[in-house]
C-alpha cells in the first residue's frame, strides 16, 4: 500500500505557466492559472496545479488520481435495520407516461391573432364610414398580421378578409368621390316630365319651322353600356327613305376621336331608332361612316315625307364671324330645342392627312345636341354640332363640323341634293333647287 502511495506521489513536472496554461483551472483549488505563475503538472494524469497547491498536499488533486490516494480508512459500513425500513416514509407516486398519455397528446388551446381581428373590424367599419382611410389602415394591419402570424394562433382567414375588404373599400370610395365631384350638384330635373308640345310649331317663321321638322332624335342600343342618345338632321327623303346626318360618337360607343374602323355590327337595323315630331320611333340603319376618324356618320330610316322637312344649305354660304346662328337639337332628350348665339370663329382640325373646318360658336350645347344642326340666321345648315367645352371651367364654347366637310367626303352614290344660291326671305326658303 505504501508502494501505491509512493507511485501516486511521484515528483510532478514544475514549469512556469505560458499562454497554453493560462486560463486553465487548478485541479486542486479550481481557480484559473495566470500566465507566469509556477505550476505543477501531475506526471500520471497530467492534471495542472498551482505549485503551492501541490506542495501543500504533496499529491495530485484531480479526480482520477484522488480515487487512488484516499488515505481515510476509518470509515465504517452503513447498516440499515428492519426498524429503519418500517419507519421509512414512501416516496410520492409519480404518474407514469401511460397515465399522462392522453394529457400529453392534447393540443394546447389556440389563441386569436389580435392584429387580424382589428384588421377585419376596421375594414367593416370603413364600409359606412370614410373607407379610403379605414381601408388603408385595415390593409396595413392585415399585412402585418399575415407576415407575423404564429402557427398556433387563429385569425389567418380574418386577416385575408380584412385585406380584401380594405382594398375594395379604397377602390369603391375613390370611384364614388370621383363621380360625386365630377357631377354638377344643382337641383335635379326629371327631363322626362317635360313632353314636347307640337302646338309650339304653330306661327313659327318658315326657316325655323323647317329646321325644327328636319331635326330627329336618335337613340342607340349599346348593349351592356345602356342607351345612347343624340340628334340628327334630315338631308333628303327619296321613296320613303330618309338620309340623316349625325355624329359618329352618337351611334358608335367605341368611338374615341381617332377610330377609323367600322364596327362589324353596324349593319344591324335594330341598333338605331329614329324619331321625328309627332311620330313613333322607327328602326334606322347606319349607311356610312366618315373616313379619317372624322366624327360624322349617315343614317337612313323609313320616314313619312309629309311629316318631315329637309334641311336647306348652300355650299357658297359662309357667314361672317359675329353673325347670329342657332342650333336645333335634343339636349337631355328635350326634343326639338332651339338655342341661339353667335359665330365665334372658324378653326381647323387635322385627322391624318385630311384637314377640315370647325365652327366655334357661343350657342349653348348640351349632351343630346350632338349630331344636330347649326344654322345661320336665315335657316341655312352650316354645321353639325359635335362638342362643347367643360362647363365647369368654360362658358360659351361650342363646336360644330362645317357642313361642307360632309359634302366633300360623302360618296356620290347617296342621293344628297345640294342647295344652290343665297336664300332670302321665307318664300325663297320654300323652294329648293336640287343639283
Amino acid at each position: 500500500m505504501d508502494q501505491d502511495r509512493n507511485n501516486s506521489n511521484e515528483s510532478p513536472y514544475f514549469r512556469v505557466a505560458g499562454e497554453r496554461e493560462a486560463g486553465v483551472k487548478c485541479a486542486r483549488c479550481n481557480k484559473e492559472i495566470e500566465q507566469g505563475e509556477l505550476t505543477a503538472s501531475c506526471m500520471k494524469c497530467g492534471g495542472l496545479h498551482h505549485q503551492t497547491c501541490w506542495t501543500d498536499y504533496l499529491n495530485c488533486g484531480s479526480y482520477q488520481c484522488s480515487q487512488g490516494t484516499m488515505t481515510d480508512t476509518s470509515s465504517t459500513a452503513l447498516v440499515i435495520s428492519r426498524d429503519d425500513l418500517n419507519h421509512a416514509e414512501p416516496l410520492p407516486v409519480i404518474p407514469s407516461y401511460t397515465d399522462n398519455a392522453l394529457a400529453i397528446s392534447e393540443k394546447p388551446k389556440q389563441l386569436w391573432n389580435k392584429l387580424a381581428i382589428w384588421a377585419f373590424f376596421i375594414s367593416l367599419l370603413g364600409i359606412p364610414l370614410f373607407g379610403i382611410v379605414t381601408g388603408l389602415i385595415a390593409m396595413i394591419l392585415a399585412c402585418i398580421a399575415l407576415v407575423s402570424h404564429p402557427t398556433h394562433k387563429k385569425g389567418f382567414g380574418l386577416a385575408v378578409a380584412g385585406l380584401m375588404i380594405g382594398f375594395f373599400e379604397i377602390i369603391g370610395w375613390s370611384a364614388g368621390i370621383y363621380f360625386y365631384s365630377d357631377t354638377p350638384h344643382t337641383n335635379s330635373i326629371a327631363f322626362s316630365e317635360y313632353a314636347f308640345d307640337p302646338s309650339s310649331l304653330d306661327n313659327l317663321p318658315s326657316h325655323l319651322k323647317r329646321a325644327m321638322k328636319s331635326n330627329v332624335l336618335i337613340e342607340v342600343n349599346n348593349g351592356l353600356f345602356g342607351h345612347g342618345m343624340g340628334s340628327g338632321v334630315i338631308l333628303s327623303t327619296v321613296d320613303g327613305k330618309s338620309f340623316i346626318v349625325t355624329n359618329r360618337h352618337v351611334i358608335d360607343p367605341d368611338y374615341n376621336g381617332s377610330s377609323q374602323g367600322v364596327p362589324a355590327d353596324f349593319d344591324k337595323t335594330d341598333r338605331v331608332t329614329v324619331q321625328t315630331i309627332g311620330q313613333i320611333p322607327v328602326p334606322g340603319k347606319i349607311e356610312w361612316i366618315a373616313p379619317h376618324g372624322i366624327d360624322l356618320a349617315l343614317v337612313s330610316a323609313p320616314l313619312n315625307k309629309k311629316s318631315v322637312s329637309e334641311a336647306f344649305w348652300n355650299q357658297d354660304n359662309t357667314p361672317l364671324i359675329g353673325s347670329k346662328v342657332f342650333a336645333i337639337g335634343n339636349p337631355h332628350a328635350l326634343g326639338w330645342t332651339h338655342s341661339n348665339g353667335n359665330l365665334s370663329q372658324y378653326r381647323k382640325q387635322t385627322k391624318g392627312a385630311f384637314t377640315y373646318q370647325i365652327i366655334q360658336t357661343t350657342t349653348p350645347l348640351n349632351p343630346g345636341n350632338s349630331g344636330g344642326g347649326l344654322y345661320d340666321e336665315n335657316g341655312l345648315l352650316i354645321g353639325i354640332n359635335t362638342m362643347t367645352g367643360d362647363k365647369r371651367v368654360a362658358e360659351g364654347l361650342g363646336f360644330a363640323i362645317a357642313f361642307n366637310t360632309l359634302l366633300d367626303l360623302i360618296p356620290g352614290t347617296f342621293q344628297i341634293p345640294v342647295q344652290q344660291g343665297k336664300i332670302e326671305g321665307d318664300a325663297a326658303n320654300e323652294s329648293k333647287t336640287k343639283n
